[in-house]
């Protein structure tokens, strides 16, 4: 049975309980690294600067890993294969049918509005989110 390492413990940890009880049922059945958890106003500017978030981290425009504990956690199926989009679109599901069976409401950065066409403009395999 696959297990988080401590670095994805780690990083899990700084998560809302339920994105972590959510992920630790994934990992039950499906091998996955945590890449992220909750992000400082000032991580978050540099990864906007580099054109990997839509939210800069400023008033307004903060993302749901600002909050603390985070209310997303990015994750890979493992190994990570950033190329393979059809992989990440079926663990991307799996996750949001575990949150489902889990009662957990979540919106995935693969699919945003939740049509699952994946038509989105930003493509952000990695997320998972909270719906408050």
């Amino acid at each position: 049975m696959p297990k988080f390492s401590q670095r994805s413990r780690d990083r899990l940890a700084t998560c809302h309980p339920d994105l972590v009880r959510l992920m630790d049922a994934v990992i039950e059945h499906m091998d996955i690294t945590i890449l992220g958890g909750h992000r400082s106003v000032e991580e978050q500017a540099e990864l906007y600067s580099k054109g990997m978030t839509k939210l800069d981290g400023s008033p307004g425009k903060m993302s749901k890993h600002n909050h603390s504990p985070s209310l997303a956690v990015d994750f890979s199926p493992w190994p990570i294969d950033w190329r393979d989009r059809e992989r990440w679109i079926a663990a991307a599901y799996y996750v949001k049918a575990t949150a489902d069976q889990l009662g957990i409401k979540v919106r995935l950065g693969a699919d945003w509005n939740g049509d699952m066409r994946f038509s989105e403009s930003f493509f952000d395999a990695p997320h998972v989110e909270i719906v408050t």
